[in-house]
């Protein structure tokens, strides 16, 4: 009886101290379950997403090997610049990274305004990854609404860009607003616990995986991403209106 019970609890002591051992990697951000799942799922083009939130990035010592594309912030609602914009889309494209820029979405000014003041910010590039309008607003706003202005701002950007637009999506945004929508537009969809579950699958390209990345060159968490498929430059072209 009693060295049962000692067995039991060094079964219990053990699966604590190593329980808190994951705990705390994960946590800390330097491991994290949904990079491992990733992985063991075959996705293997990672990329990185950042903003002025992030401390000023390294981008000499960011691994251009490991993480084949960044997405930035450049702009919100019609006159909010990312303070590290040019910095960022400068130097990353310096050190071999494939860029992008996306815009935080807004319901406070007109979906034109939003995309003039885009274009006015983020250069004209084959080489780049599509425009992504970022929509995380509250789902409080009446759809019919939101789509005109959504809508609005897409089609200046692609008449633009000459590439179809990307929406970053929470679970939340995605079934108030884009689900059965835009069907020509593919997803970028945030989920940080689990594989993406939508309901239109197919409609997912990028899937971040983490808001809790530790990356050499960057200070502090980074979210982190990995691109469904196998080439970035695949992605471009396929977005690409003709």
């Amino acid at each position: 009886m009693i060295k049962t019970l000692l067995k039991f609890l060094k079964i219990l002591l053990f699966t604590i101290i190593f329980g808190g051992i994951v705990t705390c990697l994960e946590l800390s951000g330097y491991v994290y379950h949904n990079d491992i799942l990733a992985k063991m799922l075959g996705f293997k083009v990672q990329g990185l997403d950042i903003s002025h939130h992030q401390e000023r990035v390294n981008w000499t010592k960011v691994d251009s090997n490991k993480y084949k594309f960044i997405i930035m912030k450049a702009t919100e609602g019609q006159n909010f610049l990312d303070s590290d914009f040019s910095y960022n889309w400068n130097n990353a494209r310096l050190n071999g990274f494939t860029v992008g820029a996306y815009h935080f979405f807004s319901m406070l000014s007109s979906g034109s305004a939003q995309a003039d003041f885009y274009i006015s910010k983020v250069p004209y590039s084959e080489r780049t990854l599509p425009p992504i309008i970022d929509l995380e607003i509250p789902t409080k706003y009446p759809k019919e609404q939101v789509l005109k202005e959504l809508k609005d701002m897409t089609d200046k950007l692609e008449k633009h860009y000459k590439k179809r637009v990307i929406f970053y999506v929470t679970y939340y945004t995605y079934e108030a607003y884009i689900k059965g929508e835009f069907p020509n537009n593919k997803l970028w969809i945030r989920d940080i616990k689990f594989i993406p579950n939508l309901e239109e699958y197919d409609r997912w390209v990028i899937w971040q995986v983490s808001n809790r990345g530790r990356v050499f060159g960057i200070p502090g968490f980074t979210d982190k991403n990995v691109l469904r498929g196998d080439s970035i430059e695949k992605l471009i072209k396929e977005s690409q209106i003709k």
